[in-house]
């Protein structure tokens, strides 16, 4: 018997967690199965939340690269925000450590 199979985080207690701030998640790209992980790369796919604009208690969870292509095609994961206000675009990493 082969027991290869892998772990999957469930994707229902996110969104327990999120009820508890009345916030619904929703899935609108389908639920993912988030599996899970000792680490994610930067170009990695790995779930994120994000606000569903004209939502204000909504999000959603889909699942997006960890960083987005710089102006020299490089991954930018890092940057200081120090002085930037940001009013859209944000989301929520999804992770437990």
């Amino acid at each position: 018997m082969c027991n290869d199979y892998r772990l999957m985080v469930d994707v229902a207690s996110i969104v327990e967690d999120f009820a508890h701030l009345k916030i619904k998640i929703r899935f609108g790209e389908g639920a993912p199965n988030v599996e899970a992980r000792e680490d994610i790369k930067i170009t990695d796919m790995a779930p994120i939340i994000r606000g569903i604009e004209g939502a204000r208690d909504e999000a959603d969870l889909v699942q997006r690269r960890w960083s987005w292509p710089g102006q020299n095609k490089r991954p930018v994961y890092n940057f200081r925000s120090d002085g930037r206000e940001f009013n859209s675009n944000r989301c929520l990493i999804v992770a437990d450590g």
